[in-house]
């Protein structure tokens, strides 16, 4: 599982910091040894704000951040 941790911290004061965001991606282990399938899940405030699935991901070409990007570009389809 990746976890991605949004926090504002105020001025650069991190006993301010507050969480305003989380992303989970998980591996549901339905690909292949080069390919993988995710499933992944957005919250803010508490609630989970949306989730959705990146299908046939090339696990050995591709990095960590070209999964995010997969993930948000899917969130972000309709540039909203």
């Amino acid at each position: 599982m990746i976890k991605i941790t949004v926090e504002i911290i105020p001025f650069g004061f991190e006993e301010l910091k507050r969480k305003v965001g989380i992303m989970t991606i998980v591996n549901d282990g339905t690909g292949t040894k080069k390919r993988g399938n995710y499933n992944y899940s957005m919250s803010t405030g508490g609630r989970t704000w949306r989730k959705g699935r990146v299908e046939n991901f090339p696990k050995l070409s591709g990095s960590v951040w070209n999964l995010i990007y997969r993930v948000l570009r899917g969130v972000f389809k309709d540039g909203k």
